[in-house]
């Protein structure tokens, strides 16, 4: 085979790799997994200035090298799932070139393309080259050290025609070094590379002096980077990779060392997160293909050539296979690159068998047929069956995904609220809230958006002018108040290509109904100053000046002329923003028997995230308070105002440029006995 030929076939095999990686990036996988959204956090964290050798998450290590390369990557390109994904493609398509140089350079040109485009089409590689995960540079990291390996020594057991240079070699060096910092993967690949390299000097092979040298060179060089990793290691061997390899806390080794062997061409990962269940990472005639290539190694184990790929084999196979939850498909990753040439190295002696051009025609025919059942069996999986599964759209924190994604296509052109339960995080609690996960998908992440907690209020932004309402959670689960209801029922349903069916979006323009509604509380909302201030409890009108540039547009007396313990009150109050908050802010409302007596009863709460708010926002906040079982019959005080929850320093309420105390008091709740 010319190169020409085998170049111009290369091109078209990684044009389709290419294809299969980047299509759909957004939105397949459909949103990011525990394992992406920690790797992606990370990457944050360094952002901010913390870098770490590897990090402990939950008390698993995990290395820094990846997430501080992602965090470089988007600084330029931004953030989101498509640009934190696409570092992902990248180094995928830089292993499949490697891999065809591997296997060239080895058993000749055919046996580079079959491997190349065996990686091509597999699912599992084009499922790592979508991962946000340190686990896809993996392929790369074997490829271009056994690449490196083979340029480096000679590989035919005669003189090398041309001796290599010392930048080979240091390139070598250094790459083993920096993989302790990738993945604990990378330590197989350095225990690969030192056992070839003793095998060379035990065999004799026809090596020159100065490659001895370059030898003790790549070795210094490897040293040198690894030692700080050797030194986090020893301080912390808790969390060190190596023990994350080499240990297993599975009770029998058989039983793991054989599934593993059956998710090859069988019965492959049951995890979703990584395939579809079940799922070979092979199919039967490329696994025959890659037992035939590693006989041939075995037989011709005295040439290099032969022996790195069987060396390779017998490191890679056992941290592989020896594993919880076998076959693991997230730790076959170091291992592709060398079934990606076992497979090579068996159509080529095919090939080569065969003696008549005939045979050979229908061979390539055959071959052809085989890439091409790979795609469409790879496509109707990964497209099709692989995303609809419940399972993968709950690990993927898929109605999130499409949140973000939608949002990403609307938030330029329209103003947007988005309501969810979980619009803070809960204290103690590691795991991001939806509300999170969905910004760090998306890529328009410096967008404004309002966000709400619908269960106990909403955003009116712009004093109520058009505006969409988008539900992070469905609709359904969230107990939005009646008085709420009424607003977000004037609303339409928005109909959208990006939006499933059980995703509301609603468009909601309500600014005359809303002037109309604040301006009756002019005559129908009085409001009286804290009595503690000069002046007494003199009653105004609304609006009232807060603090931090709040104002109290009025309020809505939806209580019972006459309560008892134990019920709930409901008090729904219009706040208009006129500034920038607090970030901090929060909202109280108090019942007390007298203006100077503690809470009988108290709420404070914020329906809203002070720092999303703009001027003009309108904000309805409907505030529970629960009246005491113990509540003795009396006319208690209701009153209202807001504070900053970290120093706790109340907003002051401003007459004018006068303050008049730190509340105001919006009626009264008779309460009889039980």
């Amino acid at each position: 085979m010319s190169n020409r030929l085998a170049f111009s076939i290369a091109v078209l095999i990684l044009l389709a790799g290419f294809f299969l990686r980047a299509y759909e990036l957004a939105s397949l996988p459909p949103g990011l997994n525990e394992i992406e959204v920690t790797d992606a956090r990370i990457a944050e964290t360094v952002r901010q200035g913390r870098a770490e050798i590897f990090f402990s998450v939950d008390g698993i290590g995990r290395e820094g090298t990846y997430p501080a390369a992602l965090a470089a990557f988007t600084a330029l390109t931004g953030g989101g799932t498509f640009t934190l994904r696409l570092f992902s493609v990248f180094l995928g398509m830089l292993a499949l070139a490697a891999t065809y140089a591997l296997g060239k350079r080895l058993f000749g040109a055919p046996a580079g393309l079959a491997g190349m485009a065996l990686l091509a089409v597999l699912m599992l590689p084009i499922v790592l080259s979508r991962a946000v995960a340190a686990e896809s540079f993996a392929p790369f990291h074997a490829s271009m050290v056994f690449l490196l390996m083979a340029r480096a020594y000679p590989m035919f057991g005669r003189p090398m025609r041309s001796e290599p240079t010392v930048t080979t070699f240091a390139m070598l060096g250094g790459l083993l070094g920096l993989g302790f910092y990738i993945t604990p993967m990378s330590f197989v690949i350095a225990m690969t590379s030192v056992l070839f390299i003793g095998y060379l000097v035990v065999t004799r092979q026809p090596m020159p002096r100065r490659v001895y040298s370059f030898t003790w060179f790549a070795l210094v060089i490897m040293i040198v980077v690894a030692t700080p990793y050797l030194i986090a290691s020893l301080q912390n061997p808790a969390i060190a990779g190596a023990g994350r390899v080499f240990s297993s806390r599975i009770t029998t080794l058989i039983p793991s060392v054989l599934a593993g062997l059956n998710g090859l061409l069988f019965v492959g990962d049951r995890n979703v997160i990584w395939n579809l269940p079940e799922r070979p990472l092979l199919d039967l005639v490329s696994g025959v293909l890659m037992l035939l290539g590693l006989v041939l190694a075995l037989r011709s184990f005295r040439q290099p050539r032969f022996m790195l790929i069987v060396i390779a084999s017998a490191i890679c196979l056992p941290p592989v296979l020896i594993t919880d939850f076998s076959p693991n498909f997230l730790r076959f990753g170091v291992l592709l690159p060398v079934l990606a040439v076992l497979v090579g190295l068996g159509v080529t002696a095919l090939y080569r068998s065969l003696r008549s051009d005939e045979a050979r025609v229908v061979f390539v025919v055959a071959l052809a047929g085989l890439v091409l059942f790979n795609i469409q069996w790879t496509a109707r999986d990964l497209f099709g069956a692989w995303p609809r599964l419940q399972e993968t759209q709950t690990a993927y924190h898929g109605r999130v995904g499409d949140v973000a994604r939608y949002l990403d296509a609307t938030v330029r052109d329209t103003t947007t609220v988005v309501c969810t339960g979980q619009l803070r995080q809960n204290a103690g609690v590691r795991q991001l809230t939806n509300l999170q996960l969905m910004v760090l998908m998306m890529h328009q992440q410096d967008a404004t958006i309002r966000f709400a907690d619908c269960g106990s209020g909403i955003v009116f932004p712009n004093a109520g002018e058009a505006a969409q309402i988008v539900f992070l959670e469905p609709r359904e689960t969230v107990n939005v108040p009646a008085y709420v209801v009424r607003w977000l029922e004037r609303g339409t349903i928005i109909r959208h290509p990006l939006l499933p069916d059980d995703m509301t979006a609603l468009r909601l323009d309500v600014a005359g109904v809303l002037a109309d509604t604040l301006g009756l509380f002019t005559t129908s909302a009085p409001v009286a100053y804290a009595p503690e201030t000069l002046g007494g409890m003199d009653v105004t009108a609304p609006p009232v000046r807060f603090g931090g540039n709040l104002s109290l547009l009025g309020y809505v007396q939806t209580w019972a002329a006459t309560s008892r313990p134990g019920d709930l009150i409901s008090v729904p109050t219009y706040w208009r923003i006129d500034g920038q908050l607090p970030n901090d802010l929060v909202l109280f409302a108090h019942v007390q028997v007298d203006p100077a007596a503690s809470p009988a009863a108290q709420t404070d709460t914020l329906a809203v995230l002070p720092d999303s708010l703009l001027p003009r926002d309108i904000v309805l906040q409907n505030t529970y308070l629960t009246l005491p079982f113990t509540l003795p019959a009396g006319n208690y005080s209701l009153s209202i105002g807001a504070y900053e929850r970290n120093s706790g320093a109340r907003l002051p309420v401003y007459d004018g440029d006068d303050e008049r105390g730190t509340r105001v008091f919006i009626g009264e709740i008779s309460v009889a006995a039980r």
